[in-house]
């Protein structure tokens, strides 16, 4: 190597830095497994979550219906 007013003459250009390792909670959690319901119960479980989606259905339309109102008188 050659020496330039006392100082070292680099070979090679400095590594590039490496880009920071992401912590793991910005990941996507590991899905949950499903509860193992005997077959003859299928039909009572997908009811129960019929129910419970007409009761959402129901309820966002009443919100739909107040934020109608509500634009309504502005």
């Amino acid at each position: 190597m050659r020496k330039i007013e006392g100082e070292k003459r680099a070979l090679y250009p400095p590594p590039v830095p490496r880009r920071p390792e992401r912590p793991e909670e910005g990941r996507w959690p590991l899905p949950t497994p499903l509860p193992i319901v005997p077959p003859q119960d299928i039909g009572k479980v997908l009811k129960q979550i019929l129910n419970r989606l007409d009761a959402i259905e129901k309820r966002l339309e009443r919100i739909e219906k107040l934020l109608a109102e509500k634009r309504s008188l502005l």
